[in-house]
């Protein structure tokens, strides 16, 4: 097949949405639609001047959406679905294909299940439509060390996430900026993305640690070099349109 396609529910539950076997949830042949993520570009036209320069830092990518049909054959399982799918709490789409690669999207369904017309019985189908508002399949990496080069070949900018512990130092920025990491006893994250205006993390709770940091990325198609102190590693998400090909 090329791929596999599972989804992790909210309630930590796990569908084999393109291997499910007699009495296990599936994707019914031919309905998997969409989950390619979209854009807009918007190309700078100068007067005077044939044409237009496109800028692919200024794309934007809108929500995803996608939908299928999910074969169910009992009505537990119908019950366990309409729990496992919701319109509030994300779940995860994990795309892994033969070559060892995985992509994951936040997905959510775009409207409520309907109720059934009758008694859920053995072969009952649900029609799902879902949104994942990210707009992209993501691959997650790490690396560490004194110098760690990230090169973008996704399809959107990458912001990276830096993360330490111990007795921090000094951050060298790809434009040339730097700043100074403090001390810390725990694993404390700060996310260079402009939105984040440097704030520091400890799992979900903001720490009460101020850094002078400034939010860099790396641009589609471009490297960029990151000089770390020891201790520090980054993460990052590569971000795609469409992982299925």
């Amino acid at each position: 097949m090329g791929y596999s396609l599972r989804y992790r529910a909210p309630t930590g539950a796990e569908y084999q949405l393109l291997e499910g076997s007699d009495g296990t949830p599936f994707i019914e042949v031919d309905t998997l639609s969409g989950f390619v993520g979209t854009y807009t570009d918007n190309p700078v036209v100068v007067p005077g001047e044939p044409g237009a320069a496109l800028l692919l830092a200024d794309r934007t990518v809108a929500p995803m959406e996608g939908s299928f049909t999910l074969v169910l054959f009992t009505f537990d399982q119908w019950v366990k679905a309409h729990a496992d799918f919701s319109t509030r709490a994300p779940g995860t789409l994990l795309l892994r294909r033969d070559s060892g690669a995985e992509y994951q999207v936040a997905m959510q369904l775009a409207a409520s299940l309907p109720a059934p017309g009758a008694v859920p019985r053995q072969g009952a189908r649900i029609e799902l439509s879902a949104v994942c508002y990210a707009g992209v399949w993501s691959r997650h990496y790490t690396a560490s060390g004194s110098s760690v080069s990230i090169a973008n070949g996704g399809d959107v900018p990458i912001w990276p996430t830096l993360v330490w512990s111990g007795s921090g130092g000094t951050v060298r920025l790809p434009s040339g900026a730097s700043f100074t990491l403090p001390a810390v006893t725990v694993e404390h994250r700060l996310p260079l993305r402009r939105s984040n205006s440097a704030r520091v993390w400890v799992g979900n709770t903001r720490a009460a640690i101020t850094v002078d940091a400034v939010g860099e990325m790396v641009p589609v198609g471009e490297t960029r070099l990151f000089g770390l102190p020891a201790g520090a590693y980054l993460e990052w998400e590569e971000g795609v349109l469409n992982p299925w090909i």
